[in-house]
C-alpha cells in the first residue's frame, strides 16, 4: 500500500506542479496588468470586499472539505452520501449568509472602511453558492489524487481574469471589474468540476451522516475561522486606521508575494495533506512522506524568499510597477518571511489535520492572534514601514508556537527536522551574501540575480542532503 501510495503522491505532486506553474504563469500577468491599469485605491476597496466574502464563505464550507479528505469511509458509497450532505448544507448556510449580506450591507461596508459601498458586498456574495459546490467538488478529486483532471479546470479558471477582468477594467470598471471577474471565475469553476466529477449532486439529504460530519468539521471550522482572523486581522486594522491606498499596497503585495511562491505551495500542499491522511496510523511513513515533501518545499521557497527580499526594489517596480515603489519593503519582507513560514508553519498545521486534531491548530491560531493583534494595531499607528516590518516578525512568532505544539503534543521529532532544513537556510544565505558583494561592485541587477541562482545551486551540491534532492527533482523532470 504505502509504495502505491508514494506512486500516486509522486504523481499528483507532478501533475499538481504542472497546473501551478501554468495558472501562476496566466495569474501574475494578469495582476500586473491589472496593477498598471487600476490605481492601489481599487485594489483596497476589494480587499476589504473580499475580507467579508471569504468570511462568508469559510461558514458556508463549515469544515467538511477537510473531512472528505481526511476519514476514513466504509465504501464509495458511504463517501457520496457524506459528499451530498455536506453539499446541501453548505448551499443552504451560503444563501442564508448571502440574504443576511443584503439585509445588513451597509453597516458591513462601514464596518470593513467602505462606506456606502454595501451594493458591491451584495454582488460580490453572488460567489457563495458557486463555491458550496465547487470546495466539495474539489475536495474528492484531493482525496484521490486526481490532479491530472483538475489541470484543465485550473486552467479555465485563470483565463477567466484576462478575459473577464482586464478588458472590464481597461473599460473602466474600477473595482468592479475585480467583483465581476472573480464572480466569472467561481462560475466557470463550479460548472467545469460537476461536469468532470464522477459524483453529482443529489436531493439526497441524512441527519445522520450530518451529526458523524460535525464531531470532526465543528473544529475544523473553528480552525478555519482563527485562520481567517489571523489572515484578514492585518486587512481590517489598515482599512481602520490607514486610507485605502495604503491598504492596496499591503494586500497587493502580499498577494503578489503569495501568487510566486504558490507555484510550489498550491502544487503541493493539497498532495501532502492527502498522503499524510492516509498514513495517519502509521508514524514513520507518516515523517518519512513529511520530510520528503517539506525538503523539496524548502529547497524552492527559502532561496525564493531570500532573493526577492534582497531585490525587492527591482522586484516591485518590474512587477507592479512605480507607482508601486512605496510598497516594496512589505512586498520583500513578506516574502522573506514566508521563506521559513511556507515549510514550517503551513506545513505544521498539514500536520495536525491529517492527525484528526484541528484542535491543536485552533489553539496555535488563537496564541497566536493574542499576540498578534496588539502588536499590529500598535505597528498600523506609526508609519507604513514599521507596520510591514512589524507584520513579517509577527510571522516568526506563529512559527515558535507551531513547533512547540508539534513537540509537546503530537511528539514529532522537530530536532530532526530543523536540522535537515538547516543547509538549504545556509545556502540561501550563502547566495544573498554573493549578491550582497557583486552589488557592491556595480554588477547589473539581471546578472546578479542569475549570479544568485548559480551560486545556491552550487552551494547545494555541497551538502549530501541538498544534493540529492536537487538532482533527485532535476532528473525526475527531465525524463
Amino acid at each position: 500500500m504505502t509504495d502505491e501510495l508514494s506512486k500516486k503522491a509522486s504523481s499528483a505532486t507532478k501533475w499538481s506542479l504542472v497546473t501551478e506553474v501554468v495558472v501562476k504563469l496566466i495569474s501574475p500577468l494578469t495582476q500586473i496588468a491589472l496593477a498598471h491599469i487600476l490605481a492601489p485605491e481599487a485594489f483596497g476597496v476589494v480587499a476589504t470586499v473580499t475580507m467579508v466574502t471569504s468570511f462568508a464563505d469559510m461558514l458556508s464550507d463549515a469544515g467538511f472539505q477537510k473531512y472528505l479528505i481526511q476519514h476514513e469511509f466504509e465504501d464509495t458509497g458511504h463517501l457520496y452520501r457524506s459528499a451530498n450532505v455536506a453539499f446541501m448544507t453548505n448551499l443552504f448556510v451560503s444563501l442564508v449568509l448571502w440574504l443576511l449580506v443584503g439585509i445588513f450591507n451597509e453597516p458591513l461596508a462601514a464596518l470593513v472602511g467602505n462606506d456606502g459601498l454595501g451594493i458591491v458586498l451584495i454582488v460580490a456574495c453572488a460567489s457563495l453558492p458557486l463555491t458550496a459546490l465547487s470546495s466539495i467538488q474539489l475536495a474528492l478529486f484531493h482525496r484521490t489524487f486526481a490532479f491530472k483532471d483538475l489541470f484543465v479546470v485550473r486552467v479555465a479558471v485563470a483565463l477567466v481574469p484576462l478575459v473577464v477582468t482586464v478588458p472590464l477594467a481597461h473599460l473602466g470598471f474600477d473595482f468592479w471589474s475585480l467583483v465581476i471577474g472573480t464572480i466569472a471565475g467561481n462560475l466557470v469553476n463550479a460548472l467545469v468540476l460537476t461536469l468532470k466529477s464522477d459524483w453529482k449532486p443529489s436531493l439526497f439529504y441524512s441527519f445522520a451522516e450530518l451529526r458523524e460530519m460535525i464531531s470532526f468539521s465543528a473544529w475544523t471550522l473553528l480552525e478555519q475561522f482563527s485562520i481567517w482572523l489571523t489572515s484578514w486581522m492585518g486587512t481590517f486594522i489598515v482599512g481602520s486606521l490607514l486610507t485605502s491606498y495604503y491598504l492596496g499596497l499591503y494586500k497587493t503585495s502580499i498577494s503578489m508575494v503569495n501568487t510566486g511562491m504558490g507555484i510550489i505551495t498550491s502544487a503541493t500542499t493539497p498532495v501532502l495533506f492527502a498522503e499524510l491522511s492516509r498514513r495517519q496510523g502509521d508514524d514513520e511513513s507518516f515523517q518519512s512522506a513529511f520530510f520528503r515533501m517539506q525538503e523539496k518545499v524548502a529547497l524552492f521557497v527559502v532561496p525564493l524568499g531570500f532573493g526577492i527580499f534582497f531585490y525587492r526594489d527591482f522586484v516591485t517596480t518590474l512587477v507592479l510597477g512605480p507607482q508601486w515603489s512605496e510598497g516594496s519593503l512589505m512586498f520583500g519582507l513578506w516574502a522573506l518571511s514566508s521563506a521559513v513560514v511556507i515549510p514550517i508553519g503551513y506545513y505544521a498545521s498539514e500536520v495536525f489535520r491529517a492527525k484528526g486534531r484541528p484542535k491543536l491548530s485552533f489553539a496555535s491560531q488563537v496564541a497566536y492572534l493574542l499576540i498578534m493583534a496588539p502588536v499590529t494595531y500598535y505597528a498600523a499607528t506609526l508609519d507604513f514601514g514599521s507596520f510591514a516590518l512589524y507584520s513579517s516578525l509577527l510571522r516568526i512568532v506563529a512559527i515558535c508556537i507551531d513547533i512547540f505544539i508539534l513537540k509537546a503534543f503530537i511528539k514529532f521529532p522537530v530536532g530532526k527536522m530543523i536540522a535537515r532544513l538547516a543547509p538549504i537556510f545556509v545556502c540561501s544565505a550563502v547566495m544573498i551574501v554573493a549578491g550582497w558583494v557583486l552589488a557592491d561592485f556595480g554588477i547589473p541587477t539581471i546578472a546578479g540575480i542569475i549570479a544568485c541562482v548559480v551560486v545556491y545551486a552550487l552551494c547545494c551540491e555541497v551538502f549530501p542532503s541538498t544534493r540529492a534532492q536537487l538532482n533527485g527533482i532535476l532528473s525526475r523532470f527531465m525524463r
